[in-house]
């Protein structure tokens, strides 16, 4: 009994010494990150170009359900005004354990508290381009009265920066880098995390894969061709949605990290991926680049608003603990991203009270 006990001091001891020497480290308390692994390979499926492949429509499992449409979002209710929100896969809400913690479930709870009539829809997919989205957009029952919120495509950013000249106008993630999402971690490897001590231990035990190799730059990346590409795909949303009497608006992204990383803001990034700094200094300066030239393109010749949702995420007090990894939000942050989209609907104008 006495070694028991013994042994327990150690372990707690232990793991005070681990959580102090995260902070001095990082600068955050540890916090065990909550991740669900998706089954990517049972709920993706191959199809025709140029989508390639799509979420199986009707497909309902743990924590992921998708609707007769192939979104993961509700099915549409007859007769009422829609909000259709174009993200990528942190807009897809990967990795959440809980399904109804999702950015659109709570800004739908926002809206119903509010007394705006309108249904909440997320026609985001992890993984898509900006052709796979305007193919994916210009089929859905868009109608009068809607509203469509979009954003230039940052996986296109990726795919040119990695391909370079290679780098063709509708180069898609391939079926199987998409699968390749699934991954599983052994049950005594999950039970680790749940502990800073443990934490420590398994990446001591274990070794994972620099997923930053893969995003290594090719020589002769095509920036201007890009965009031209983006906005030429983000064009004909616009002119589909607007043809379809939908009100539009772009929006920004909100990653963990901005167009400037501070020197004050590494060890925080670290904390949340340990190789942040290969993927954020390489080609993060175009993703922000892209969705600045989105707006200087198309959303301020055409007047559109642009919804900047990015500084209810990088000015809130707990930032560094909104995410699961450098752009994918946990519950809390999901919660934050929805207060900012359902505030900057409000002040933008385009919710309106019954009938428009």
């Amino acid at each position: 009994m006495i070694y028991f006990v013994i042994f327990i001091i150690i372990l707690v001891l232990g793991e005070v010494k681990a959580r102090k020497h995260y902070y001095e480290t990082h600068g955050l308390p540890y916090v065990h990150k909550k991740i669900e692994e998706y089954l990517y390979n049972e709920f993706i499926e191959e199809c025709g170009p140029p989508l390639h492949w799509k979420l199986k429509p009707g497909y309902g499992k743990g924590q992921m359900h998708i609707n007769s449409l192939g979104l993961r979002s509700p099915e549409p209710e007859p007769g009422k005004k829609r909000i259709w929100v174009v993200g990528e896969s942190d807009f897809f809400g990967p990795k959440l354990v809980r399904e109804e913690a999702c950015w659109f479930k709570v800004l739908q709870q926002h809206l119903d508290s509010s007394g705006y009539e309108y249904q909440v829809m997320n026609a985001s997919i992890i993984g898509y381009n900006m052709a796979q989205s305007a193919e994916l957009v210009t089929s859905l029952p868009i109608q009068r009265g809607d509203i469509v919120l979009l954003r230039p495509n940052t996986n296109d950013v990726s795919i040119a920066y990695i391909k370079g000249s290679a780098w063709k106008e509708d180069d898609a993630w391939s079926l199987d880098f998409i699968h390749k999402l699934q991954r599983h971690k052994v049950w005594y490897l999950k039970q680790l995390d749940r502990t800073c001590l443990g934490m420590f231990l398994r990446r001591k035990i274990s070794k994972t894969e620099d997923r930053g190799s893969a995003f290594k730059p090719a020589p002769g990346f095509q920036w201007e061709r890009l965009l031209d590409y983006e906005e030429k795909k983000l064009l004909s949303m616009v002119e589909y949605a607007k043809g379809h009497g939908a009100d539009v608006a772009l929006f920004d992204i909100a990653t963990s990290y901005g167009p400037e990383v501070k020197p004050e803001d590494e060890p925080k990034l670290s904390a949340i991926q340990a190789n942040w700094e290969g993927l954020v200094k390489g080609w993060s300066q175009y993703q922000f680049g892209i969705i600045d030239e989105g707006v200087k393109r198309v959303a301020e010749p055409m007047g559109l608003p642009v919804l900047k949702i990015s500084p209810y995420i990088w000015n809130h007090p707990k930032r560094y603990l909104l995410f699961l990894d450098l752009v994918h939000f946990n519950e809390t942050g999901h919660g934050v991203i929805a207060q900012g989209l359902y505030e900057t609907l409000v002040e933008s104008k385009l919710l309106t009270h019954g009938e428009k």
